[in-house]
């Protein structure tokens, strides 16, 4: 017996990773200590007034010209803040300047785009033009039209050389306090954030800021963008997450001692600008290692309480190396990167309290959070050819045996797979090359509500209305209230017609209990069947006074494959049958 379990271990591993498996590790989380608290606004990215894609019309056309897809995407990847208007490019933009293009996109187009996927306004103005223009443009956005745009920047990197503008600390830290007294004069509850470096810095730049303007100094903003361009390394890159969160320890003993610790403990701290390499990006930005990368920096700056953190970009394709910064693509498809989908993965998986994790590897990186009787375990393989395996050891929380499990690798973007159902507060778990793998465990002494099986189906329909986009069968099974199944359009009217709807898995699935939440239209006589291979059908019910509304069935547990609504009768209305939302649950 022995041995056979030995062989079935083996080909799981051989199975996961046919090349080689590493050595295994072991991971501890302690779900009882909280070393930092999640703030949302961790999953920001960077837009810019120059990215022509989002609104390429004028602003009266926003609505017709609009990338909506580019929008759809941004919401579903879960971005909770958008940084505006791009870089050092803020330190040149007028933002009511006459002579700014109408293809760009301009202040009132980027609030409705923030507020189209649910993010948080977040502006840098410019430090080379007057205070009183940086006031004028609060006053624009919280006075004049309520836009309630709370996070605002004083210049870009204005400690580099390089920078338009650049000046002296203390010189800087002059003008800084009489754009922010400005600003605050319009609206007092603004935040407004400095940039410092990141490091070491030849004027010793953000311990004078600091003691030259330590009233006016809500947040302390950065960026970090590691690698020298033409000189990137897969094998060294993850060691920069380490080098972050030196770095970030040292920024805020610095502050601590520039301001002592209760002042230094309201500042917030905001990686306003990360990815892996500094200029001219290469092949490595769209390419597994990215994502890998950021989904590492992102657990760490979690752990360390970085406050907010804004990737580079949304969009910026760079041709002459055949690199992109943008997590979407910039010809006009809005392909995700590799990169694109860590945040979605991430958002879900680390959040509210972060838990202290010990071990990993230099291969292996392991994070973890807890909501309430929730606890995630993030795991990054940055092994690109073997696959690593680990035990994980959980104290203060005992799983219940059944977990789910999302991967993230170069086959399979932010996917989730088949569920666990060997979990214990010690077990083993196997990653492939290059991935990323979430585990959502679930107190052993919680009751969970039934999931709907329905969200995984495939739903198909005798007819549906062609006079609208959203009447397919998928729309009875989108989780949108307002979307819905209708059947055929102008057919009989009178409801004396049959149609049918269905829904399909992959898999059996035991079912006990189906909801139907009719729409404008609805089944009179119906009757629900069952099947586990399409062909023989069992009937599970017979409804022959259907009222529509919500109806809710419950069943004799019954093992199937497909279900069907077999409509007899319907009511009278353009279409005769109408669902907007069906679910379906088993034991």
């Amino acid at each position: 017996m022995r041995n056979r379990i030995i062989l079935h271990l083996f080909w799981i591993a051989f199975a996961i990773s046919p090349t080689t498996v590493a050595q295994q590790v072991k991971v501890r989380i302690d779900a009882g200590t909280t070393i930092a608290r999640v703030n949302p606004w961790l999953y920001g990215i960077n837009t810019a007034r120059w990215d022509e894609s989002l609104f390429p019309g004028p602003p009266g056309d926003a609505l017709l010209t609009a990338d909506r897809d580019a929008i759809s995407k941004i919401r579903a990847s879960g971005i909770t803040l958008l940084k505006y208007p791009g870089g050092n490019d803020a330190d040149q933009y007028v933002w009511n300047a006459p002579s700014n293009r109408s293809t760009e996109m301009d202040t009132d187009e980027y609030i409705a785009l923030c507020r189209a996927v649910g993010a948080e306004p977040f502006i840098t103005v410019n430090f080379n033009e007057p205070p009183e223009l940086a006031a004028a443009w609060v006053r624009d956005c919280n006075i004049t039209k309520s836009y309630n745009v709370k996070l605002w920047e004083v210049g870009d990197e204005q400690w580099g050389t390089w920078a338009r503008g650049h000046v002296p600390p203390e010189e800087y830290a002059k003008k800084y306090i009489r754009f922010v007294s400005a600003m605050r004069s319009v609206d007092p509850t603004i935040k407004v954030a400095t940039n410092v470096p990141l490091g070491s810095h030849p004027e010793n730049w953000a311990p004078r800021v600091l003691k030259a303007a330590p009233d006016y100094i809500d947040m302390l903003t950065f960026t970090y963008f590691p690698q020298q361009w033409g000189k990137e390394n897969d094998d060294t890159l993850f060691a920069t997450v380490g080098e972050y969160r030196r770095l970030f320890s040292k920024l805020r003993s610095d502050v601590e001692e520039a301001l002592g610790p209760a002042r230094a403990s309201s500042v917030m701290y905001v990686n306003v600008g990360y990815n892996s390499v500094n200029h001219s990006p290469g092949p490595q930005t769209i390419q597994m290692v990215n994502a890998l990368w950021t989904a590492d920096m992102l657990g760490a700056m979690g752990e360390l309480g970085t406050d907010i953190a804004c990737f580079w970009a949304l969009h910026n394709f760079y041709p002459p190396r055949g690199g992109d910064f943008g997590y979407l693509s910039s010809e006009g498809s809005n392909t995700p990167r590799y990169s694109y989908y860590t945040f979605p993965l991430l958002r879900a998986h680390l959040r509210d309290d972060v838990c202290s994790v010990t071990g990993g590897s230099e291969a292996l990186s392991a994070y973890a959070s807890r909501s309430g009787k929730r606890l995630s375990l993030v795991l990054i393989n940055k092994s690109k050819r073997t696959s690593t395996s680990a035990v994980v050891t959980i104290d203060q929380f005992v799983p219940q045996r059944r977990a789910k499990v999302w991967v993230l690798d170069e086959k399979r973007s932010y996917r989730q797979i088949e569920d666990r159902n060997d979990v214990s507060p010690s077990f083993p778990v196997s990653l492939p090359p290059y991935s990323i793998l979430a585990l959502e465990m679930i107190d052993a002494d919680s009751v969970i509500p039934p999931g709907n099986l329905a969200r995984f189906a495939g739903a198909t329909a005798s007819s549906y209305s062609t006079i609208g986009p959203h009447f397919k069968p998928a729309s009875a099974i989108d989780g949108i209230p307002d979307t819905r199944w209708n059947s055929a359009a102008w057919t009989k009217s009178n409801g004396l017609e049959a149609q049918w709807f269905g829904l399909s898995w992959k898999k059996t699935n035991r079912i006990n209990r189906v909801k139907i939440s009719w729409g404008e239209t609805h089944a009179v006589q119906y009757v629900l069947k069952a099947s586990t291979d399409g062909k023989k059908w069992k009937t599970l019910l017979v409804i022959s006074d259907g009222t529509g509304g919500l109806e809710e069935h419950v069943i004799e547990p019954t093992l199937i494959r497909f279900l069907r609504i077999e409509g007899k009768k319907g009511s009278k209305g353009i279409s005769a049958y109408s669902i907007r939302e069906i679910e379906v649950f088993g034991e």
